[in-house]
């Protein structure tokens, strides 16, 4: 039997933290962040307690694994977004037994978020073990842990398999199928057929693009999307180019680098998120952005100083800076309200290569960016993207892949997972009997 504690992120798309107790072990899934309230909080969090975190809806509440601690051997983080992998810092140490374990790019993304001042007054005692995808390593009890290899919007993600004497957990939150990456490897499609053949007692499946009723686009297809509007549309006439994504996106910023070379331009990466994620990357062997020649300005004063050079000849530069989702600080925002040398022009372009995470917060503090952006009557383009989540058709591929007997739909509230409920009942799945749609704090119990 397998027990699964909800913690964070079954009905929402934000602190994902799950734990299965399979006999006398414990194994943690994640512990991340809710970005929107992280953001709505600023600064504030540096000064707050673990208790006001919780109390905020920053990290997800892990009392529900009281008197359960000494039993958890393992936190396993599926990949380095922060609402996967933020709240380490923060958690980690209630389970002081508990090795932390990631792909070599997750670890070392968490080794940069560690550098943080509450980090230094009180450091973690847990472990950290680099695993390579489509690997596995075993506890001492016996357990096997496995990470599958699968396409995200990030490197090395994985499907973590845990193999339980009575069938495999499969947790897959989040993942893509992507079958033309621009960095990496496709998914490992042989295992998770080896896997079936095993027997998958349990799914726990990232649902929060279960809607679409299509495939998810692979992320060359955004590099096409950029080169039209880099190269092809004239850019004779265009003076700034203003580029926010994802910071975690490296796949992303390796195809900009390669337009601003093909363009003769040069790349400058301004933010402290966007230099941390530059950082992991060039640690774990990834891309160095710095030897390929891009400038990265972390601190405020190293960017106010680029924004300052950059404005005197914006046809030498591209800027890909922090802000797509409207953060009142980011650079984005401070330039849309003359807050540094950079003056936008009519002439000037400004790229969203990203899509507003679905939260009110995230929602409205886009409404006033975009307003913002607006009176400066310069080329606006939005949505130049594709997902890191998959779409109906790649879940129903993915079902097809493993036949799992039991099914929990996670990362979303309930009506961004009707789409993946209505694809399970469709193939004979029924709620409260193997397709388990709860909320946070929940406890279920899968025979």
């Amino acid at each position: 039997m397998v027990k699964m504690y909800a913690v964070g992120g079954v009905d929402e798309a934000g602190r994902n933290m799950m734990a299965f107790e399979i006999g006398d072990d414990i194994i943690i899934c994640d512990m991340g962040l809710q970005l929107s309230n992280l953001v709505l909080y600023n600064d504030a969090v540096d000064n707050m307690s673990l208790e006001e975190m919780v109390e905020k809806d920053i990290v997800a509440n892990p009392k529900i694994l009281d008197g359960l601690r000494e039993k958890v051997k393992a936190i396993v983080v599926s990949h380095a977004h922060l609402d996967h992998v933020g709240a380490v810092q923060y958690l980690a140490n209630l389970f002081p037994h508990a090795p932390v374990y990631g792909t070599p790019f997750t670890i070392e993304v968490l080794k940069v978020l560690m550098k943080s001042a509450r980090s230094v007054d009180s450091p973690l005692k847990n472990k950290f073990i680099k695993v390579n995808v489509n690997s596995s390593f075993t506890l001492p009890s016996g357990l096997e842990i496995e990470f599958i290899n699968v396409t995200h919007s990030i490197p090395q993600a994985a499907l973590v398999a845990i193999h339980a004497p009575d069938g495999i957990v499969l947790y897959a939150n989040d993942f893509k199928f992507d079958n033309r990456p621009a960095l990496g490897q496709r998914t490992n499609y042989q295992r998770l057929r080896e896997l079936d053949e095993i027997g998958i007692k349990l799914l726990v499946v990232d649902s929060v693009r279960s809607n679409l009723k299509r495939k998810t686009l692979s992320e060359i297809v955004v590099k096409e999307m950029l080169r039209d509007i880099f190269i092809e549309t004239d850019i004779v006439n265009t003076q700034g180019v203003i580029i926010t994504t994802f910071a975690s996106h490296i796949t992303r910023l390796k195809s900009i680098m390669e337009l601003t070379q093909e363009l003769g331009r040069k790349l400058v990466f301004l933010g402290r998120s966007i230099s941390k994620y530059a950082k992991a990357a060039k640690n774990a062997g990834i891309i160095d952005f710095k030897e390929k020649g891009v400038e990265i300005a972390e601190t405020p004063a190293e960017v106010r100083k680029w924004l300052e050079i950059i404005n005197k000849n914006k046809k030498d530069y591209i800027v890909v800076c922090t802000g797509h989702q409207g953060e009142p600080n980011a650079v984005l925002s401070r330039i849309a309200e003359g807050r540094t040398p950079y003056e936008l022009k009519e002439n000037d372009k400004v790229v969203f290569s990203s899509e507003v995470i679905p939260t009110q917060v995230n929602i409205e503090a886009r409404q006033v960016l975009d307003a913002k952006l607006d009176t400066f009557r310069c080329k606006v383009f939005k949505d130049i993207h594709v997902s890191g989540h998959a779409s109906r058709e790649d879940h129903r591929d993915l079902l097809g892949m493993i036949h799992p007997k039991h099914i929990v739909p996670v990362h979303g509230h309930v009506r961004l997972k009707e789409g993946m409920i209505e694809l399970a009942e469709e193939l004979g799945y029924e709620q409260g009997k193997n397709l388990w749609v709860i909320p946070d704090q929940q406890i279920i119990d899968v025979k």
